[in-house]
């Protein structure tokens, strides 16, 4: 994917228009101006999750999200590297082995497709855009490869179904309406959607959930939804 910034700059956006950066993952979060797929999930689902501990598990993926997309030498970590600035965040040497089976596990897979699709693909890229009534959004595919994008998903060993049967599928479908939208201000071609899910537990499985045609229907459906809730909820104004 062409990075835009040299035709555009953000302040310079206009609506229908987008612009495509390769930026650190703390420049995007810091663009709060541009709401987001996690932004609208919260609007919409209405979750009271304490804001004082965030959840195990949510870490652990965190981690393993950065080892797999992000750190080429993420095989020589040890607990040590990582418990000292790498991340705001600890663990212990158990956690870390199975972050680390894990990626073996993926970087393996299929007859090491995740390593092709990251050679060719784009992965990590910022997408910035204005809706026609000149609204900001954001969004950062995991990976997008020829017209699959993809999301890197994690679990342990109890979510075995897949996250489009699990209690926050709806969240889920939201994330990947909004992503699948981004693409359109980039593109007329239409793109597929799937959670590339990985078990952090041994023996570590992975499944591939590529939505169909009734799930992204179901997904733009969603995200109209979140996004007046969004609106109503944030903004304080109906659409």
């Amino acid at each position: 994917m062409q990075d835009l910034t040299d035709k555009h700059s953000l302040a310079q956006l206009k609506p229908n228009e987008c612009v495509v950066i390769k930026d650190p993952l703390s420049d995007y979060l810091a663009r709060v101006e541009y709401v987001s797929s996690s932004n609208l999930r919260s609007a919409h689902l209405s979750t009271e999750r304490s804001r004082k501990e965030i959840p195990r598990r949510s870490i652990l993926g965190a981690i393993f999200h950065r080892l797999v997309l992000e750190e080429s030498n993420g095989f020589n970590l040890d607990v040590a590297d990582i418990n000292n600035g790498w991340t705001h965040h600890t663990i212990n040497q158990f956690e870390l082995q199975n972050i680390k089976g894990a990626r073996e596990k993926l970087v393996q897979w299929s007859d090491k497709l995740f390593c092709r699709w990251v050679e060719l693909g784009d992965t990590e890229t910022s997408i910035y855009w204005r809706d026609d009534s000149g609204n900001s959004w954001r969004a950062r595919p995991d990976l997008i490869v020829g017209d699959l994008v993809i999301d890197l998903k994690t679990f342990s060993g109890k979510n075995q179904k897949g996250f489009l049967k699990s209690p926050n599928r709806n969240g889920f479908l939201i994330q990947a309406g909004h992503y699948l939208e981004s693409l359109k201000y980039l593109s007329d071609r239409p793109y597929r959607f799937g959670f590339l899910c990985v078990d952090l537990t041994a023996p570590f499985r992975i499944r591939l959930d590529v939505l169909d045609e009734l799930q992204i229907v179901l997904a733009k459906e969603l995200l109209s939804q979140a996004k007046e809730n969004y609106f109503k909820k944030i903004v304080g104004v109906s659409r």
